[in-house]
């Protein structure tokens, strides 16, 4: 074999070397689009803004509530139980803090960060039970046992 069918046997190798490589670059390029892709969806689609209110009826549960019936509320002030967390702002309740207490379903909020929910929902955050206008709905509802839940003052405001 001379040295010029050598180099270019070497040169043929080499290319077809080359284009598997720029062939594995790019299917390994496209499945990390495809993956980020659908992460982004899933990301997208899991932001609270995004979500709808959810009501056992049509009618009703999109509505935002008045500021008249989100004042109606029970208030409490937090104290004794450890471990409350409020699922808006995920910061856990301390001694001493004003909250609301849903009367549907027994969960437990900051003041501040429940009234923001209502602004544009009329659902609990965590557990999507209606919680104004519809008796039927928090009434199927299972209400937490008096003796599991922990003491709180509910206060008139």
């Amino acid at each position: 074999m001379s040295s010029s069918e050598m180099d270019s046997s070497s040169l043929d190798s080499q290319l077809r070397f080359d284009a598997y490589a720029v062939l594995v670059a790019f299917g390994v390029a496209a499945v990390l689009v495809v993956c980020f892709w659908q992460l982004y969806k899933l990301t997208v689609s899991a932001r609270p803004q995004d979500m709808l209110p959810v009501s056992s009826s049509g009618s009703g549960g999109g509505k935002a509530p008045r500021q008249s019936d989100i004042a109606a509320l029970p208030v409490f002030v937090h104290g004794g139980a450890a471990g409350v967390e409020c699922a808006v702002c995920l910061a856990e309740m301390v001694d001493g803090e004003k909250g609301r207490l849903l009367p549907g379903c027994g969960h437990r909020f900051h003041v501040e960060c429940v009234d923001r929910w209502f602004r544009t929902n009329s659902t609990c955050p965590l557990c999507r039970v209606a919680v104004f206008g519809e008796p039927s709905a928090v009434e199927a509802h299972k209400v937490v046992p008096a003796a599991a839940a922990p003491a709180v003052a509910v206060l008139q405001v």
